[in-house]
């Protein structure tokens, strides 16, 4: 009889040699295996074939070990901050002493032969505040608390098919002049395809500490200078001190919401021209509100008004067939101030003539979502529905103006989700006009200029007051983005697990 002390003329594998196997395999077969080999023995072929078929079907096991050299990942590395640069206007030392004031970035963002830009999500901070628009549209801007760069904000916008100029005004303040300046951000940019590219903060940005009268969409781009890096996050004075908020898992949606109009069958043919349309909302003997959040679009295009201020409006729609319409992306405009007991919210929209030749009539409707939140933290969310008043209006000031009694309840087509609509293609942040003063990056620069003036006849189809339209195809087809890391890893565990089969296949060849 063979002795187990005999590996050599063993026909069993003992401890020691099951060691020298254990190189070839992860700690996690190892494991398994070490609980019994010590006190039991196994033919050497149906062990071979044992670890076979722990490689072929249970792939996860050996992934537990490939698993461990992947990166972790967290809201702040998907974002794409991580890999960014603090940027600002050149000086002798960013970290330190840069002075305090405006400075104002551009970035132009082309798409690469081949492909069409849809939308953008934004990751980005400033030391000390920010304004931030794309194509001249108002996208969002800090909320002016104290050392607001330690909480970066998330944007989406639409994008414009193939050029898309993305414009920041950053405001370095404090009472200790000079101090550390910078801006952080990164665009992920997804074209209708379904891929995405990454373009983060670094010295491709323009800079300058003279804002144009016409920013965010300077034609003069002489005063620019390319931007300085400061350093790479996670350095200088900032260190790892931003953080990305976790989103909203109940977010305000559409859903619920009816799309209205003036007349019946709006979402088959509809009269060209504008209807105003006036929701007054009062609050519960027992709440205070504070501010709303409204969800909003129209087909064609929109101005919003909360309490008679402009609160503003979506990209500007040209209405030529194959480019984008405005109404595929609902506009987003977060905390706006309302007063504390009634509130009146309207919207005058715009019907364009049908994009076929000949044009004439065509589809209308505006659909909406408003929540408002009270002093005590509650909330009540208000949609579109025939509770609504509508009426064809022939300018601003006269509907704003009119009386209840003048105006006739909207009439319904359908809830959110009916064709010609559908869903839409997603949803754009839209800055309100009426910006916190705490913000001092919001503030107009001196010299520069205020949005255009609230058109007052609707003769003309409604433009928007500061932006231009995005000239994409229909942006219907447009795919969610895709973070860039998301397919390596598993391809890794893949290739790594055929090639530990791969082994185990040659090892028992040998044996």
């Amino acid at each position: 009889m063979n002795s187990l002390a005999d590996p050599a003329s063993s026909p069993l594998l003992t401890c020691t040699t099951y060691f020298r196997w254990s190189m070839f395999f992860p700690s996690g077969i190892c494991g398994i295996l070490r609980m019994s080999v010590d006190t039991i023995a196994i033919p050497s072929s149906r062990l071979v074939f044992l670890l076979t078929l722990l490689i072929v079907h249970f792939p996860s096991v050996p992934a537990l070990s490939v698993d461990r050299t992947l990166e972790r990942r967290d809201a702040l590395s998907d974002s794409g901050l991580s890999s960014a640069s603090w940027i600002w206007l050149p000086e002798p030392d960013l970290l330190t002493s840069a002075p305090v004031g405006g400075v104002a970035f551009i970035q132009t963002l082309t798409s690469p032969p081949g492909k069409t830009a849809a939308f953008a999500s934004i990751a980005i901070t400033v030391d000390n505040n920010f304004t931030l628009w794309v194509n001249g549209q108002p996208i969002g801007a800090s909320d002016g608390v104290l050392d607001p760069w330690q909480t970066a904000h998330v944007f989406t916008a639409a994008l414009n098919a193939s050029s898309n100029i993305v414009a920041v005004l950053g405001a370095n303040i404090g009472t200790d002049n000079p101090n550390p300046a910078g801006l952080l951000a990164a665009i992920r940019v997804s074209y209708t395809d379904g891929s995405n590219e990454t373009v983060l903060s670094d010295n491709t940005w323009l800079a300058s500490g003279i804002i144009p009268s016409d920013f965010p969409l300077p034609h003069d781009l002489s005063s620019f200078v390319q931007a300085e890096v400061a350093t790479t996050y996670g350095s200088g004075p900032w260190g790892t001190s931003v953080t990305i908020p976790t989103p909203d898992a109940n977010a305000l949606d559409l859903t619920g919401s009816a799309w209205i109009w003036s007349t019946a069958n709006a979402s088959v043919s509809a009269a060209v021209g504008s209807v105003g349309f006036r929701k007054t909302v009062t609050s519960p003997a027992v709440n205070i509100a504070t501010s709303a959040t409204v969800l909003l679009t129209a087909d064609n295009t929109f101005q919003l008004f909360i309490n008679s201020q402009y609160i503003g409006a979506p990209p500007f729609d040209d209405n030529i067939l194959g480019h984008a319409s405005s109404w595929e992306y609902a506009q987003l405009f977060t905390d706006v101030a309302l007063t504390p007991t009634t509130n009146v919210f309207t919207v005058l929209a715009t019907n364009f003539a049908a994009q076929q030749a000949g044009g004439g009539p065509g589809s209308a409707g505006m659909v909406a979502a408003i929540q408002i939140t009270f002093s005590d933290g509650s909330n009540e969310t208000i949609r579109t529905d025939a509770s609504w008043l509508a009426a064809p209006l022939a300018s601003a000031s006269s509907f704003l103006d009119a009386a209840d009694s003048s105006l006739t309840p909207a009439i319904s087509s359908g809830l959110f989700g009916i064709s010609p609509w559908g869903t839409l293609s997603g949803t754009s942040n839209a800055l309100s006009a009426l910006t916190p003063s705490a913000n001092f990056a919001a503030v107009v620069p001196s010299g520069a200029s205020p949005p255009s003036s609230i058109p007052q006849t609707f003769s003309d189809p409604l433009p928007a007051p500061t932006s231009i339209l995005p000239d994409t195809p229909s942006m219907s087809s447009a795919a969610p983005p895709t973070a860039s890391s998301s397919n390596s890893a598993p391809a890794s565990i893949r290739s790594q697990s055929i090639l530990i089969s791969a082994l185990s296949i040659l090892i028992f060849h040998l044996l």
